[in-house]
């Protein structure tokens, strides 16, 4: 696979200039409630940073940096980060069993497994295409939910999953969006990063500990389970990777995602307390629109008639499974 159309420094130096103003922007102090134009274009930024890590992902595994080492160094740069603010703000990580559970099996399944799954697929298949695969996280949720009883059934909801996965079925579709037809089994594989997240955030209900500590701690520990996964995974899979000077392309695209990855947890905890959760979520649009975006800027990833009608499918989906009283 060949590297990028351009020399891509310039463009990372943009987006590092842009999510340095949105730190100085998160980190002020909630004096006034957040006007709604401040509100969409949090949301729009957040988006567009968890869309520029499918660019970022496949800049660096085609450059040579393996998809567990990758996942593990996006983990240890967010990780570190979190646990020093925490520290900032005098919080503390608890250590019980119930909390260890929590961090390990939130670690791997919503962070180690899927994080490498998606370095290990995009370095195939457009970017664009991965952020849009991503997205269907939400709809995979809620099925898994209702077989084990979590949720009630809904039939609208219902249809959403009908919905999402009517969306898939139209990208795998023969000549849709691959530019080869013997790419489809890393098309296929990628499915299986939403499907992760999703069983993600099912343990995350079953295991969520009972004093549920601030987010900023259960993300740095479930950060930390990642990384006490991670890193044996790499040694005994051979792929641990160390960046190391004079830093190669793959290297630099791999601190851009720990730069990037820091920058967009600042953003979304600091959303989620101005904004609340539910508004917060409607970030999973701005994922596949910047995702396409990204993958066009870097790769000159084109996107036709067929990735439209899907990506179409799959915000309809996600809408349908996303309604829900306020309350809930």
């Amino acid at each position: 696979m060949s590297l990028p159309r351009f020399n891509a420094v310039p463009h990372l130096g943009a987006v590092f200039a842009g999510t340095a103003a949105h730190i100085c922007y998160a980190g002020r102090p909630m004096t006034a409630p957040t006007s709604p134009l401040h509100a969409a274009a949090g949301i729009i930024c957040l988006g567009s940073l968890w869309g520029l890590m499918m660019s970022l992902a496949k800049l660096a595994t085609s450059a040579g940096v393996p998809p567990v080492s990758y996942s593990l160094w996006q983990s240890t740069g967010a990780g570190a980060l979190l646990l020093a603010l925490a520290a900032w703000r005098g919080l503390s990580l608890g250590y019980g069993w119930e909390h260890l559970r929590f961090y390990l099996a939130m670690g791997i399944f919503s962070i180690a497994l899927p994080n490498a799954n998606m370095a290990f697929c995009v370095k195939h298949i457009p970017a664009g295409l991965m952020s849009l695969l991503v997205n269907l996280s939400p709809v995979v949720t809620y099925a898994i939910a209702v077989v084990i009883r979590l949720e009630a059934f809904s039939m609208p909801r219902a249809l959403g999953i009908l919905v999402g996965l009517g969306g898939v079925v139209v990208l795998v579709s023969p000549g849709v969006a691959l530019p080869s037809p013997d790419l489809l089994p890393w098309l296929l594989q990628a499915i299986l990063t939403p499907v992760l997240y999703a069983t993600g955030n099912v343990i995350g209900v079953k295991l969520r500990p009972t004093d549920r500590n601030a987010p900023i701690l259960m993300a740095a520990g479930m950060l930390g389970g990642a990384i006490s996964f991670l890193l044996p995974a790499a040694g005994a899979l051979d792929q641990l990777y160390v960046p190391w000077p004079p830093l190669l392309p793959g290297e630099w695209a791999l601190i851009a995602v720990m730069f990037v990855s820091v920058c967009s947890y600042i953003l979304y905890f600091d959303l989620l307390r101005r904004v609340g959760a539910v508004f917060v979520s409607q970030a999973s649009y701005a994922v596949a629109l910047s995702g396409l975006f990204w993958g066009w800027l870097f790769f000159g990833e084109t996107v036709g008639l067929g990735v439209i009608v899907s990506a179409s499918l799959i915000f309809a989906g996600l809408y349908l499974v996303n309604r829900r009283p306020p309350a809930a």
